[in-house]
């Protein structure tokens, strides 16, 4: 069903016209479009100040939080934009002699797998010719900055959702098996994936953070011993992002205001704290910036919020495509259908963003698989796999019950 608004003015105006007498057709003016117009348009406002008053009343909890992640080249990074901020602050400070190589690989998953499956590659010195060995792995500095960021998730007592690492998953480090300095002028062969190679890729995503300290007075609480810390932002014009604090103080409770964040806690006095900001609003064009954006921002509408406050959901095929379509942010996932099967044959996806939680349910596991069958995406769109991984791991977290998998077709 599709709502559409009633056009009472215009509609109004096309029945006059069919009145011949010009008396009568003004006095019906005069009381339709003049009179009772008033009442059709504050009955209309009434009734869009209710809807917006259900839907604030329903606001989810992962409204404010949802985070963005994109690449882009380090010489086109800008560092007075408003939104992107570097994953890693040591990948835009000054260059400093590193260990290793960072590349980045604009392949599809399979072809990433097999990249990582090999020993080493080979590089050659121009000056000298000597070959250098390099081992491959995967750069674990941006794990653990995710690791960092559900820690936040769960110290400051918000659900935790899955964050996309498509873009994070395709960073390797390439390590010298032996001393050597990586500044030197090298000639590397990736051989079939040479196509695939971005040099000088940073991680972007909307997370800015912020040192603060508490103001020095303190609210405390009647009933208990406990403590609220007012930290005030610098901008009011925030108020739709969401903020994480880290501090070395349990936070029992988090509350926002327009201009301030008062954390709960049981001691009297409080260190320097991190705030750190979630970014939603993006107005400011990110010139430059090229590359794919991948989010875990769902589709809001009426029937997600309600059964996101009530915690019921009721398992049917249709809720199932629901949450699909609600996690595919506005990109084409073609759902075939899907079974429930005690074993799989053939290449499958899986729900695994979430692995560095190290959250394993039951360790011997034999539940059933809820396989989804997806229709293959285009050959370009080489995150298209994360796409369905993402929302694999997000349905895991719901389904319990089953084993989330999908299997392209």
């Amino acid at each position: 069903m599709e709502e559409k608004q009633f056009d009472y003015e215009n509609y109004i105006q096309e029945r006059l016209r069919e009145i011949e007498d010009l008396d009568e057709r003004r006095f019906a003016k005069k009381l339709l479009l003049e009179n009772l117009g008033k009442i059709f348009q504050w009955t209309e406002e009434k009734y869009r100040a209710l809807e917006q008053r259900v839907l604030d009343e329903l606001e989810p909890s992962w409204k404010r939080f949802p985070v963005y992640m994109t690449i882009v080249e380090k010489a086109a990074y800008d560092p007075i934009n408003s939104f992107w901020f570097p994953l890693c602050g040591e990948d835009v400070e000054a260059a400093e002699k590193r260990e290793c190589k960072t590349i980045y690989l604009a392949a599809d998953d399979g072809e990433c797998k097999r990249f990582s499956g090999q020993d080493t590659i080979v590089g050659t010195v121009r000056k000298t010719g000597e070959s250098i060995c390099f081992r491959i792995e995967r750069a674990a500095v941006y794990q653990e900055k995710l690791q960092k960021l559900y820690t936040l998730f769960s110290g400051n007592h918000i659900p935790w959702q899955t964050v996309n690492t498509g873009h994070v998953e395709r960073f390797f480090n390439l390590v010298p098996v032996e001393a050597v300095q990586t500044e030197t002028d090298l000639e590397i062969s990736f051989g079939e994936w040479d196509r695939y190679i971005r040099w000088g890729m940073i991680p972007l995503w909307n997370i800015e953070g912020r040192d603060f300290h508490p103001v020095e007075y303190r609210i405390p609480c009647i009933d208990e011993t406990m403590y609220e810390h007012i930290l005030y932002l610098p901008e009011a014009d925030g108020i739709e992002d969401g903020y994480l604090a880290e501090t070395e103080e349990d936070i029992l409770s988090i509350r926002y205001e327009e201009n301030r964040i008062l954390l709960r806690t049981r001691e009297d006095t409080l260190g320097d704290v991190i705030i750190y900001r979630l970014h939603q609003n993006r107005q400011e064009s990110d010139y430059g910036y090229r590359y794919p954006v991948l989010s875990n921002r769902r589709k809001d509408n009426l029937a997600a919020r309600y059964l996101q406050q009530t915690g019921k959901f009721i398992q049917t095929p249709m809720e199932l495509y629901r949450k699909i379509e609600e996690m595919s942010e506005g990109h084409r996932i073609d759902i075939l259908g899907y079974g429930i099967t005690d074993r799989v044959e053939g290449e499958v996806l899986l729900g695994d963003m979430d692995s560095f939680t190290g959250e394993q349910v039951f360790s011997q596991d034999r539940r059933n698989i809820l396989l989804l069958r997806i229709r293959r995406g285009q050959q370009d769109d080489y995150l298209y796999e994360s796409r369905i991984r993402y929302i694999l791991t997000q349905l895991q977290m719901e389904f319990l019950e089953y084993r989330c998998m999908g299997m392209l077709v």
